[in-house]
Parts: C-alpha cells; sequence; structure tokens
C-alpha cells in the first residue's frame, strides 16, 4: 500500500473537487469532511499554501486556535502534477476520468474516507 501523509490527503481532496465544472471548496473541503482535527487540517492547508500546490488560503488568527478557509483554494499547475505524478493519473483524462483514476488507486492502497469522497464528486459531476 503507497503511504500518503496527511498533506497528500488533503491535497488528492482538493484535486478531486477541482475536478468539477464549478468546485465548491468551502462547501466540500473542510476537517471534518476530510476526518481531520481542526488543527491538523490548518496546518495541512498552510504547509500546501506555502509550497505552492495551492493558491487562495485564507487565514485567521483566533484567540484559542487559527482556522483555515477554504472558499478561495485552488489547485496550482505544480498541485496539479504532483497529484497527478503521485497516483499516476494521465493529464489528457476529463475531470470524471482522472476522478475514477484517483478512485481506484485510492481503494488499492485502503484510503477508505478519501474513496468515499471521490465516489460523492463522481456523483455530482454526473448529476450536473
Amino acid at each position: 500500500m503507497e503511504h500518503l501523509d496527511t498533506k497528500q490527503k488533503v491535497l488528492v481532496a482538493i484535486y478531486l473537487e477541482y475536478q468539477k465544472d464549478l468546485p465548491e471548496m468551502n462547501k466540500n473541503i473542510d476537517a471534518s469532511i476530510l476526518e481531520l482535527s481542526d488543527d491538523v487540517f490548518l496546518i495541512a492547508i498552510r504547509k500546501l499554501h506555502n509550497e505552492g500546490l495551492i493558491t487562495g488560503g485564507r487565514f485567521y488568527e483566533h484567540p484559542l486556535k487559527g482556522v483555515a478557509s477554504t472558499e478561495y483554494i485552488m489547485m496550482t499547475k505544480a498541485g496539479i502534477e504532483y497529484v497527478e505524478s503521485k497516483l499516476n493519473v494521465l493529464p489528457t483524462l476529463n475531470g470524471e476520468g482522472k476522478i475514477k483514476e484517483v478512485s481506484k488507486k485510492l481503494a488499492e492502497w485502503g484510503y477508505n474516507e478519501l474513496k468515499d469522497f471521490t465516489v460523492k464528486v463522481i456523483a455530482e459531476i454526473v448529476k450536473g
């Protein structure tokens, strides 16, 4: 089984949402959906933003803890290339094809929480 760290799992989820014609990052990318603590999610989003794999991250300081807003997050070219290379996804596939390939890989590797997310995204694309 291939190992994805938390940051990579968050990036894959963003990549999947990005494949939609109208991504809703603020609705579909958050700590609870990805089964992460708020702190771990915040650090993952900060790292991805700092590494240039995503853009548009907004960070707000709160007296008790920081908050990451995903409303304006988009993949960068480097982020897309990273995910497609890591998961061996052909860049020439359409959005639905990319999601199916990622879903297959995640199922093989045992990442059920992300596999469930891919099923939801495919359903929204087909319906859309």
